[in-house]
């Protein structure tokens, strides 16, 4: 995303316009141990209007922005650039930035961060918006928490809890490729390879490609892959390609060629073979199966 050179004083504020609402986490409804245990400190979805602003000189957590709807424009004192669904603000803490909507209305999920050792190598970071591949997910995760913390009962509070869990997962991978490489694990490089495969499975992926992503060498990913999954890694995206295949002939009625292309087969006749030499029977005879 192309950033402007600028000269930016930033203060606190927070301004709203009429229209603006907000659906803050009602937190007393879940263990204070399991928010603790997550490191997250405060969420909530707004949905914003020409007329908002927020800015923080001095943040107390990193946040964590996921457009939904709409687009957004981000500052710190030097650069503005735009934010929008499909893409992920990341906004260290101690460092001053600001947002506000860029078109008529601008919806978004946020998440405060605390400042501990679980989310360390967001300190050294600067503004950043990139890429995701988890919105979808944590979209549905993050609605799910937003009714379940809104019960009182013990069952209500369970479950909230478990979604904190999931969302703390869905995070901790989606900064995997943010934070930087060298500093997490192998298992966290490899989530995170495999969820950037599944969420673009028309991509023509190469082992070269692959390897970039999680930034390793070619041969390195090999063994990884093989390690993890026993399997070469154009396999790996193979049989991530057949299982979705088989998903959307189970659930749509699509005809096949459109079911090829969607999982990365210009050539229906390729993905014919190749389904059946993965699952042992055509995509017609699956679904008559079916």
């Amino acid at each position: 995303m192309p950033k402007q050179s600028i000269k930016r004083e930033i203060g606190d504020v927070l301004r709203w316009s009429p229209k603006c609402k907000e659906h803050f986490f009602p937190w007393r409804s879940l263990a204070k141990d399991v928010r603790d245990a997550r490191s997250i400190a405060e969420a909530g979805i707004t949905e914003c209007h020409r007329g908002y602003l927020l800015e923080r000189f001095e943040p107390r957590y990193h946040l964590l922005v996921y457009p939904m709807n709409g687009t957004g424009e981000v500052y710190d004192t030097a650069h503005t650039t735009t934010v929008q669904p499909g893409e992920l603000l990341i906004a260290p803490a101690q460092k001053p930035f600001g947002y506000r909507p860029k078109s008529a209305t601008w919806r978004f999920m946020w998440w405060h961060l605390l400042t501990d050792e679980s989310w360390g190598g967001l300190a050294k970071r600067e503004l950043t918006v990139r890429k995701t591949v988890l919105s979808e997910p944590l979209r549905k995760a993050t609605e799910e928490l937003l009714r379940e913390s809104r019960g009182r009962s013990d069952s209500h509070r369970e479950i909230s809890a478990a979604y904190v869990r999931l969302i703390a997962l869905y995070i901790r991978r989606e900064l995997a490729a943010s934070i930087g490489f060298a500093q997490t694990e192998t298992g966290d490089r490899l989530e995170y390879l495999h969820s950037l495969i599944s969420s673009d499975l028309a991509r023509r992926w190469t082992v070269e490609e692959m390897a970039k992503a999680i930034d390793v060498s070619s041969s390195y990913l090999h063994r990884l892959v093989r390690q993890q999954f026993r399997m070469s890694p154009m396999k790996l995206v193979t049989s991530l390609r057949m299982e979705r295949a088989q998903e959307w002939l189970i659930t749509h009625d699509a005809p096949q060629r459109v079911v090829a292309e969607l999982v990365g087969y210009q050539d229906e006749f390729a993905f014919l073979v190749a389904f059946k030499r993965y699952w042992s029977v055509t995509p017609k005879q699956f679904r008559k199966r079916g």
